[in-house]
C-alpha cells in the first residue's frame, strides 16, 4: 500500500531526515501549492522518499480561494506534469467537477492532458454510474476514487475497488487512510493530510504493539488548555499505555514536553508521519496475505 502524505512541510521532513533517516515516505504534492523550487525540494528529501505523486489542485480549487482562474490552475498542472513528469510515479487528472454527473467535464480535462502527452490517472466521482465500467473498458490501469457521498462507507467503497481489482486496475483512494478501510479492500494507494490535521488539533496517533486486535491505533490527546477533552481520544494524562508511548517517542529523541509549547505542533507532525508510515507497512503485509487481494 502506497500511503501518500499530502504536502508535508520542509520543517517536518527535516525532522524525519534527522530523527528517522531510514524512513521511506510516499509524498503527494499539489499543483495548487508547489514548492518554489520543485527540483531542489525533491532532491533535498530524496533519501527519505520512496514515491512522489502530483495532484492537480482541484480539491483546493473547489474548497478555497486560490486567487487564480481554473484555466490558469490547469495550465500550471500541465506545466508541472511536463517539466517534472519523470520524477512523479503518479499524476492525477484535473477533476474539477465533484458532482455525481461531472464525468464529461472531468473527462474533457483528462483527454486534454493526454493530448499534452501526460498519462494522467482519472478520478471517479460516482461509484454508482458508468464511470468504473468506462475506465475499465478504456484500458486504464490506474483509477482514483475522489470525493462523493458515502465514499467512506464500506458498502459504497468496497464493491467498486474489488471490481476494479478483478479487472487488473489499480485504485487510489483520495482522502482515505482509515485503517479498517484501506486494510479491508485491495486498494493500491491512498493519501492523507490527517497527520497535519491531527497535529493542529493536539492529537497524536500511536501504533501501540500492546493493543489487541489487528488495528493497534490509539489516539492520544494533548490539550492546549487544562481540563479540555476530545471525544474518541485518550487524554494524555490518563492514557494507560503512556510508558510504552514515552519509550516509543524516546527512540526519536522526544519527550512528552516536546509535544507541547512552541515546537509541539511540528513534533506532533513528525509523529503523525511516522504513524502513517507504519500503517502503510502493516496494510501492505495484510494485503500480501489476503487471498481475495492476490
Amino acid at each position: 500500500m502506497d500511503l501518500y502524505l499530502s504536502s508535508p512541510s520542509p520543517t517536518a521532513l527535516n525532522l524525519v531526515q534527522e530523527r528517522s533517516p531510514e524512513s521511506k515516505l510516499d509524498i503527494l504534492l499539489t499543483s495548487a501549492r508547489m514548492p518554489s523550487d520543485v527540483a531542489a525540494h525533491m532532491t533535498q528529501f530524496d533519501g527519505i522518499t520512496r514515491k512522489w505523486a502530483l495532484d492537480s489542485g482541484a480539491f483546493s480549487d473547489n474548497n478555497s480561494k486560490l486567487n487564480i482562474s481554473r484555466r490558469e490552475l490547469f495550465s500550471r498542472h500541465v506545466n508541472y506534469a511536463k517539466e517534472y513528469g519523470d520524477k512523479f510515479d503518479v499524476i492525477f487528472n484535473f477533476d474539477v467537477d465533484f458532482e455525481p454527473d461531472g464525468f464529461h467535464t472531468n473527462n474533457a480535462y483528462l483527454q486534454e492532458l493526454k493530448e499534452n502527452g501526460i498519462n494522467a490517472v482519472p478520478v471517479i466521482h460516482n461509484l454508482k454510474n458508468h464511470e468504473i465500467d468506462t475506465f475499465i473498458e478504456g484500458g486504464y490501469d490506474y483509477v482514483a476514487i475522489g470525493q462523493q457521498e458515502d465514499k467512506a462507507k464500506p458498502d459504497t467503497l468496497f464493491p467498486g475497488v474489488f471490481k476494479l481489482h478483478s479487472h487488473g486496475v489499480k485504485t487510489h483512494l483520495f482522502g482515505i487512510t482509515d485503517f479498517g478501510l484501506i486494510a479491508g479492500c485491495p486498494a493500491t494507494s491512498c493519501d492523507s493530510k490527517s497527520w497535519l490535521d491531527d497535529a493542529l488539533t493536539g492529537v497524536v496517533r500511536f501504533w501501540n504493539p500492546e493493543k489487541p486486535g489487528e488495528n493497534k491505533t490509539d489516539v492520544i490527546y494533548f490539550p492546549n488548555e487544562l481540563g479540555k477533552r476530545k471525544t474518541g481520544t485518550f487524554l494524555c494524562t490518563e492514557y494507560s499505555h503512556i510508558d510504552q508511548f514515552k519509550r516509543f517517542i524516546g527512540k526519536y529523541g522526544l519527550t512528552i514536553d516536546d509535544l507541547r509549547g512552541l515546537n509541539g505542533n511540528v513534533n506532533k507532525e513528525f509523529l503523525g508521519i511516522i504513524y502513517y508510515e507504519t500503517v502503510a507497512k502493516v496494510v501492505t503485509a495484510t494485503h500480501a496475505t489476503t487471498p481475495l487481494f492476490l
